[in-house]
């Protein structure tokens, strides 16, 4: 669950705890990243007595990089800017005491190799600094990241939304503990958006399943991200995100019937946000949980 609960340049929406009791991780939106590749967080809203509370009931608290104020470009820009940023996140998280990182990764500009390599640099700063326990590292990139309709850029060369994240995979997998895919905007091979064929078919790509588009076929060389570490994201209200978008809980329920019935395997539900699963009632983080 995403809980947008820092300053307004930062996100600026929760005043006070409107997780659901039910969710199992708690993400920080945003911290900002500045010119020189390093990020910056809301000091003085800072969510302290939350926090502790959250992790003393067993959830995973994140601090995510993204927003209207994440410009990927700047970490990208230099092999020095690309340390600055895996130096500032390993402080945050040591400072705060937090349990990883969310990467929310919606800019294509920089070649997937250079954004591959930034990933296993910064597995290889967290477990320099945290040796025993695992830190997580989640990405959230826009579901066409992987889609089996186009083909797959060259792994050196940058601007193409559509299998970005192929070569990323194929380069960091190891590297990355969970892949939580915003199932709620862009165009998807003609599946209606909030549909449960949309739903599916965006799972059965990024699983590199038999898609159900009409253009879609398996990826060649490339494995799929496995269901253990794949989170479906999906929005909270009709007001969370495009509203075409928003899956009811009949449809989350279908979905979940879908993955059992074909034993298929999903780690979960990634929801943007708490505060409009909050005014919609927790109709949808209860019917992903149930």
């Amino acid at each position: 669950m995403f809980y947008c609960g820092f300053g307004g340049d930062f996100c600026g929406q929760s005043t006070y705890d409107d997780v659901n009791h039910r969710a199992t991780t708690v993400i920080l939106a945003f911290s900002n990243t500045v010119r020189d590749g390093s990020i910056v967080v809301d000091t003085g809203n800072w969510p302290t007595t939350m926090v502790s509370k959250w992790q003393a009931a067993g959830k995973k608290v994140l601090i995510s990089v993204g927003g209207q104020n994440g410009v990927w470009d700047y970490i990208f820009e230099s092999e020095t800017n690309e340390g600055n940023f895996v130096r500032a996140v390993v402080d945050v998280i040591s400072k705060y005491s937090l349990d990883g990182i969310d990467l929310d990764i919606e800019a294509y500009h920089s070649p997937p190799s250079i954004v591959a390599r930034m990933i296993n640099n910064l597995r290889a700063g967290l477990t320099a600094k945290f040796p025993v326990i695992r830190k997580q590292i989640v990405v959230s990139p826009e579901c066409v990241a992987v889609y089996q309709g186009s083909g797959v850029p060259d792994a050196n060369v940058g601007g193409n939304p559509f299998n970005y994240f192929v070569p990323i995979i194929n380069l960091a997998d190891a590297a990355i503990d969970f892949y939580q895919v915003q199932a709620y905007n862009n165009w998807y091979d003609g599946v209606p958006g909030g549909s449960l064929d949309y739903l599916k078919n965006v799972y059965l790509n990024w699983r590199n399943l038999q898609g159900l588009g009409q253009w879609g076929k398996p990826i060649p060389n490339f494995k799929g991200v496995a269901g253990n570490k794949l989170l479906m994201g999906i929005l909270a209200s009709t007001s969370a995100g495009g509203a075409a978008y928003y899956a009811p809980p009949a449809i989350i329920t279908s979905f979940k019937n879908f993955l059992y019935t074909n034993n298929y395997e999903l780690n979960g539900f990634m929801m943007w946000d708490s505060h409009w699963d909050e005014l919609n009632n927790y109709v949808i983080s209860d019917a992903a949980t149930n």
